[in-house]
């Protein structure tokens, strides 16, 4: 099996835009693109499944004449997409990018997947999902992941204080219903999605499926997805804390200040200088917050 650290792996500079659900990641990796002729590789777990789109915040309008991958690859009521796959074909798409002088900007909230990009996961012998069990093969099978491009990242993650972004996803939460989510699950499960299966896709998908079986109301549908949406913000902020603990820089932007996002963008990919990271996601947590600033 060819070694997984080969020197002879193509350096990548891509910029990673990340951060808890609701926080306008989209609109900022968008923003960055157009400015440094760049696509965009969605990092997201669901949003490579064909017809999840307002539950899983696809927001194909936001992109404009920017290209992204990674939408729409998946059919939801035959494929399981896991791990595994999303390495092969996210390092596909980003040495393609590259290839053709375009500047590769990442953007998503599932941390899992921009860990596994951006800490240079090796899966050997298993097609891995956080969802599901591990399906181990003999390690020596060729199927084992190995990347032919390493990345060089520069990482930023769009922030905003945890009372925020749990009015923002309430607010998020009921245009989505206006715009017609339960409709969406509607037509999911008449293109044969089962119920099963849209609870594999959990939060919107498990909660609007038990509602459309009669389990609860929509009064109270409507809330426990909200107490989840909320608590899934939670995990995804401790995920973030593992990655920066175990040495990921994640340099910080508050509210997604795109005239700051844009200024590391030039030093980073201009070879310049980064300024330190200033705090962690843990501090700013754990600090009182006032005039937008972390007090340390």
């Amino acid at each position: 099996m060819t070694d997984f650290h080969h020197s002879s792996r193509r350096e990548v500079k891509v910029i990673a835009i990340t951060g808890p659900t609701a926080t306008g990641k989209t609109r900022l990796a968008v923003e960055l693109a157009r400015r440094f002729n760049g696509e965009i590789v969605s990092v997201d777990s669901r949003q490579v499944y064909r017809g999840l789109d307002l539950g899983t915040g696809k927001d194909v309008e936001e992109y404009g004449e920017i290209p992204c991958h990674l939408l729409d690859v998946a059919d939801p009521a035959s494929e399981e997409y896991n791990l595994y796959r999303y390495l092969h074909d996210a390092f596909a798409a980003i040495d393609e990018i590259d290839r053709r002088g375009k500047q590769v900007i990442l953007c998503g909230g599932s941390a899992l997947y921009l860990a596994a990009l951006l800490q240079d996961y090796r899966l050997p012998g298993a097609e891995r999902d956080h969802r599901i069990a591990r399906q181990r093969r003999d390690l020596d099978e060729k199927a084992s992941f190995c990347a032919e491009v390493k990345l060089n990242a520069l990482t930023i993650g769009v922030l905003f204080p945890r009372d925020e972004v749990r009015q923002r996803i309430e607010e998020r939460l009921d245009k989505r219903f206006d715009a017609g989510m339960i409709d969406e699950v509607k037509n999911l499960v008449q293109r044969g999605v089962s119920y099963e299966k849209l609870d594999y896709f959990g939060l919107e998908y498990r909660e609007i499926g038990r509602f459309l079986q009669g389990v609860c109301d929509f009064a109270a549908m409507r809330q426990s997805l909200l107490n989840h949406i909320r608590q899934f913000a939670k995990r995804q902020d401790i995920f973030f804390r593992k990655m920066e603990r175990e040495g990921v820089a994640i340099h910080w932007v508050r509210r997604g200040d795109a005239a700051e996002a844009g200024e590391l963008a030039e030093l980073f990919l201009h070879d310049q200088p980064l300024p330190g990271i200033s705090f962690r996601l843990a501090d700013f947590h754990n600090a009182p917050i006032r005039a937008g600033k972390v007090r340390k």
